[in-house]
């Protein structure tokens, strides 16, 4: 298939295709709304990429060491956004599909 092509031929629309579910969209799109919360994560994860990495054997130089940290940086802020979403959108989520509402707390 040719980059101009936009038709995908049959196998590589059961390779590659894929129907996202209504619950996906949303988080997906609650995410690209909200990525500056991921961004800003980056930045407060340091210290907690830090200790990740500590415990990391055979990286010889300060360099592999960073890169390390930066992606461990990346994967924390990119749990926390997920948190996040999870708990912006799935509890709209239950209630559309499933009739399902959260309980009152006893401190309500």
């Amino acid at each position: 298939m040719r980059e101009s092509d936009g038709e995908l031929n049959e196998l590589q629309k059961a390779l590659l295709g894929y129907d996202p579910a209504p619950l996906e969209t949303a988080l997906i799109d609650w995410t690209r709304e909200n990525w500056a919360m991921a961004s800003r994560g980056m930045v407060y994860a340091t210290k907690e990429a830090r200790d990740v990495v500590s415990g990391v054997n055979g990286v010889r130089s300060d360099e592999g060491k960073l890169v390390m940290e930066v992606a461990a940086r990346t994967a924390i802020a990119e749990r926390e956004l997920l948190c996040r979403a999870l708990a912006q959108v799935l509890p709209e989520w239950l209630a559309d599909t499933y009739d399902l509402v959260p309980k009152k707390s006893s401190a309500d």
